[in-house]
This record gives structure tokens, sequence and C-alpha cells, in this order.
């Protein structure tokens, strides 16, 4: 068989995509993927239907997750950093994934409605219409209130929508929960999960990864997350900087850790394209050995 392409990481309407997890098996199957992680944020509700359309389709499915994490800065002189945990083969029935997935989503409702609350005063905006385009199960996220205002026309597209009145600076933002990263790593070992620090070198200059740039104290930076439970790194991502990739590799591969390569896949709510960047079969068979979940692979894949 040809060289599988494995794309670890995309979104459905569960949580921040626009293709519902059936339409996702059909744009994958389009674009010549073999695999995909579903990874919703903060959610397994898409896994159902995923499973059933790729069995169909001749898909393969690793079930995922994308952990919404904050990394605090010990002198309180900066905000949180936003960080995101993906885990890989994760039971979604585990008590301690439950509960805190149910507090998470507890947040990000109140959050929201805070947010559309501070937005009705200037646009013409209300809580329904947000709530209204929230599938069942889905969690709740700015991209929603996003889409309420493209279709209103008060914005052209989701990206102003964020540069202007979403941004996480800006006067209409209410921050959320979300788990130091170190309990998010708990949160996906316990629950039998492979987890993979995702795009670590994204951002304004300030990374999930503090020493991007400097090889002997990134290495105890990332072996100190390995002590907490984490298995890996995106890779080979666009939003990673592209000066720090080849140090943030070395890295890795001095620590043993999983190298994964994804597109991050949002549908047309972000440029990302199924494919785009893949993961290494080698790689993808320590994430089947290491996760006590069942991914669905087709007869014929060369991974077992």
């Amino acid at each position: 068989m040809a060289e599988l392409r494995i794309d670890l990481h995309t979104h459905t309407t569960v949580s921040d995509g626009s293709d519902t997890p059936s339409d996702l098996v059909d744009n994958a199957v389009a674009a010549g993927v073999h695999v995909i992680g579903l990874t919703d944020h903060d959610t397994t509700a898409g896994w159902a239907e995923a499973f059933q359309v790729a069995q169909l389709r001749g898909l393969g499915i690793v079930p995922g997750i994308e952990l919404s994490a904050q990394i605090l800065d010990d002198t309180g002189h900066t905000p949180p950093l936003s960080v995101h945990l993906l885990g890989y083969l994760v039971d979604p029935d585990n008590a301690v994934m439950v509960d805190e997935l149910a507090k998470i989503r507890s947040h990000r409702d109140d959050r929201l409605r805070l947010m559309v609350e501070r937005l009705a005063e200037d646009l013409d905006i209300t809580w329904a219409e947000v709530a209204d385009g929230i599938a069942e199960g889905a969690t709740p996220g700015r991209p929603h209130i996003a889409t309420v205002l493209v279709r209103k026309g008060i914005v052209k597209d989701v990206s102003e929508a964020f540069d202007h009145y979403l941004a996480s600076h800006g006067r209409y933002h209410v921050p959320h929960y979300a788990p130091r990263l170190n309990r998010a790593l708990e949160v996906i070992t316990q629950a039998g999960g492979v987890a993979i620090l995702a795009h670590p070198l994204s951002g304004d200059r300030r990374y999930a990864l503090k020493h991007a740039s400097h090889a002997d104290l990134l290495i105890e930076e990332l072996a100190e997350l390995q002590r907490q439970g984490l298995s890996g790194v995106e890779i080979h991502h666009r939003e990673n900087a592209p000066q720090h990739v080849e140090t943030l590799r070395d890295a890795a591969t001095s620590l043993g850790l999983i190298q994964t390569g994804s597109s991050d896949y949002h549908g047309d709510k972000k440029p990302n394209r199924l494919g785009e960047h893949l993961t290494d079969e080698v790689e993808f068979q320590k994430i089947l050995d290491r996760g006590t979940g069942h991914p669905w692979l087709p007869p014929g894949d060369t991974t077992a």
C-alpha cells in the first residue's frame, strides 16, 4: 500500500469548525487523506457520527480532543497564556475527564453570554441569535459570536471579527476557565490518552514553550512537561514559527517525544487545508501503541 497520509488535527461544527463530522470525513477523502485525528475543542461529541461515516467511506479515524489550557506567569506581570493540548485515544467516559470537561463547558457558556451582553451595548446582536447556532453537545466559543457578526454584515469575515470585536485584549473580551497545563496533562493521561502539545510555536513571540530559541533550556522545559505526562509535540503546523522548528525538532528527538504534523483544519473558518501537514507513519504508530482508546483503521493500512 502507498504511504499513509495522516492528518491528526481537525475540527467540526461541534466546536469551531464549519464542517459537520460527516462533511469532514467526506472532505478528507476528497483531499486524499487516509487517516484523520478528530480533535474538537473540549468535547468528544462528534466521534459517533464521524466513526459511522468513516467506516462507510474507508477513512481512518483517531478519536481525540483538544483541551484548552493555560500557563500562568509566576511573576504575575503578564496575563495567562492560552495553550492547547491534543489528547488522542482517550476514554471519553473517564470520570476525571468528564468532570473537567463539564467544568470547562459551564464556564464557556457563562463567558459567551457575558461577551454577547457587552457587544449588545454597541451592536445589533442577541444571545438568542448566538445560542441558536451552537449545536447540541458543541463547545461554545467566540467563533459562534463571529458567525453571527458575519451573517449580519457587521464584519466581512471571521478574521475581522476577531481582530476588532473578539480580540483577547479588547473591551468586549471575557476570560474563561481553563485548567493549567499540568492539570490538562493529568486529565489526558488519566483518561488513557496520548498528550501532544499543539502548535507550540504559534503566537506573537509568546509561545507555549518559553525557551523556543535556546536548545538546552528547551530540552529542560520539555523534559519537565514529559515528566508531567507529555508524549509529544506538533512539529509541522502552519502557525509554528519557522525559525524555531529545527530547534524544537532536535529537542523532541533527544527526549524521544512523538513528533506530529497536522493541518488544524476548521473548514471555511480558517485557510488551513486538509493534508497540508502530515504525521509520519512511524510517529503515528507510537500514538497507537501508547493510547488505550480504539481508532478505526481501514483494512490494509500499514499500521497495526
